[in-house]
């Protein structure tokens, strides 16, 4: 399942490689693309229940979740 999420805090390449890189170690998601300039990661994950847990790991490096 392919989820977008809103995110702000992301300023460049870094947030986007920090965000990619974080994200990828969650068992069971297997696409991250983190995108500064639309404040979007946009993830695939095997079980929707994975969303909480994505969302929870982006607050934790600091981004806000926005949607």
């Amino acid at each position: 399942m392919e989820r977008i999420i809103k995110v702000s805090g992301m300023h460049c390449k870094s947030c986007e490689m920090l965000l990619s890189d974080v994200l990828s170690e969650i068992k069971g998601v297997s696409r991250v693309s983190a995108d500064s300039k639309k404040n979007t990661v946009s993830v695939s994950l095997d079980d929707d229940g994975l969303l909480d847990q994505v969302k929870k790991a982006i607050q934790k490096e600091g981004y806000k979740v926005l949607g």
